[in-house]
């Protein structure tokens, strides 16, 4: 269950917007193999200034994922390699201009479904790719 958060630091119009968790969440179905009901996400634009180095790469894009821990090393980078190229593709940019932080949560760390550990829920795909 991908919770994903999107910071921006270019305008761009809401179908561009759309288009970009589309992007990142099309990479995580095939590469973690989530399910299409599973995204969450939010995003977030802020001024050039707010952003720091000021001046800084107007095209920076940070893509932060938090995810059920257990993916193996291997798996994390083809994702990384993914998002990157089809980000990058996406919008016309660099792909360095593109950052993703992977963060990895215990399943007994998250409260969902009415209050159930996720631990104790079966989502229908592997967490251990």
């Amino acid at each position: 269950m991908p919770i994903v958060r999107i910071e921006d630091a270019a305008a761009r119009t809401p179908a561009q917007r759309q288009a970009i968790v589309h992007c990142v969440y099309d990479a995580l179905r095939a590469v973690f193999g989530v399910s299409d009901e599973e995204l969450q996400a939010r995003y977030q634009r802020f001024a050039p200034d707010d952003l720091l180095p000021p001046g800084g790469d107007p095209d920076y894009l940070h893509i932060e994922i938090t995810v059920f821990a257990g993916r193996k090393p291997d798996t994390k980078k083809k994702l990384y390699a993914k998002l990157a190229a089809d980000l990058a593709a996406l919008l016309d940019i660099a792909p360095a201009s593109v950052l993703i932080l992977l963060r990895e949560e215990p399943a007994e760390n998250w409260g969902m479904r009415g209050g159930q550990s996720a631990s104790d829920i079966n989502f229908g795909y592997a967490i251990a790719v």
